[in-house]
């Protein structure tokens, strides 16, 4: 089978997804270690017969759901390539914000506290574009910290450590800026969900109280791990900007503000700690 016949194959199979033509793209890129560009020059390349079985499985798992990042083990954040696994968050393009107000915040030799970092991408695109930054990453899974720990090797990022504590539990130390993507989505809300969401680690996408819990738990403890002035940003979701904004006023922040994502939805929220 010739490139072009398979990827004939693949659309008609894929016509359940919302990505077919990428989907393709990707997964052929991916088993036959070639650019997109080679693949549309050449689409008259024979395929072997190993290649179109895994190809197949490949493509077997994409329809069932599962979402393309997981198959290839690989998902592009702030121009970087992470190595990821089903135990740890997709990283999404929204997020590159709170990496954008971060590196807005940033002096030399600031120290910054990740939250929940799961695969590192946060923590490692700072560390990547500021080298005199020191910053931890923790997360509660300590598979997630063995596989922030590879990114952060194969990313050269040396300014950037990883280890195990849920939330603040095992912090010891104060920093000039703590971030954080939370679980921040309701349990009443998996009726909207597309079913590639549930591949995902559940404990790092839903949380109690309206999805509100570990957001109100990080904002209100936040302050006992900040210096003066110290910043705080959190990720969450749309329709909680106020509940998050006024539990930063509830406890001693100033110089709130609020950011949109590339889609225009409220998706950020900073703060400063008083005194």
């Amino acid at each position: 089978m010739k490139i072009f016949e398979w990827i004939k194959y693949a659309k008609k199979i894929l016509l359940s997804t919302n990505t077919p033509r990428l989907d393709i793209e990707i997964l052929l890129s991916y088993v036959l270690g070639k650019s997109k560009t080679w693949i549309y020059l050449f689409d008259d390349f024979t395929l072997n017969n190993k290649q179109i079985i895994y190809l197949k499985q490949l493509l077997f798992r994409r329809i069932h759901g599962e979402p393309i990042a997981y198959i290839i083990q690989k998902k592009e954040f702030w121009s970087l390539s992470f190595f990821i696994s089903k135990d740890v968050l997709i990283p999404r393009p929204e997020t590159e914000i709170l990496v954008e107000e971060a590196l807005c915040r940033i002096s030399s030799n600031t120290s910054i506290l990740d939250l929940g970092t799961g695969c590192g991408n946060i923590s490692i695109s700072i560390a990547h574009e500021h080298s005199n930054c020191n910053i931890v990453g923790v997360d509660c899974d300590s598979k997630a910290i063995l596989i922030a720990k590879k990114n952060a090797k194969f990313l050269n990022c040396n300014n950037v450590s990883f280890f195990y504590s849920h939330w603040f539990s095992n912090i010891h130390q104060k920093f000039h800026m703590i971030v954080s993507n939370p679980p921040y989505l309701s349990h009443h809300e998996t009726e909207m969900f597309s079913k590639d969401i549930f591949y995902e680690p559940y404990t790092a996408l839903f949380s109690l109280k309206y999805g509100i819990s570990d957001i109100e738990y990080i904002i209100s403890n936040a302050k006992k791990y900040l210096f003066i002035q110290g910043w705080l940003l959190i990720e969450h979701g749309c329709n909680q900007v106020q509940q998050v904004t006024k539990l930063f006023r509830n406890n001693n922040f100033y110089n709130i503000q609020s950011y949109t994502d590339y889609s225009n939805i409220f998706r950020l929220t900073v703060g400063q700690k008083k005194y």
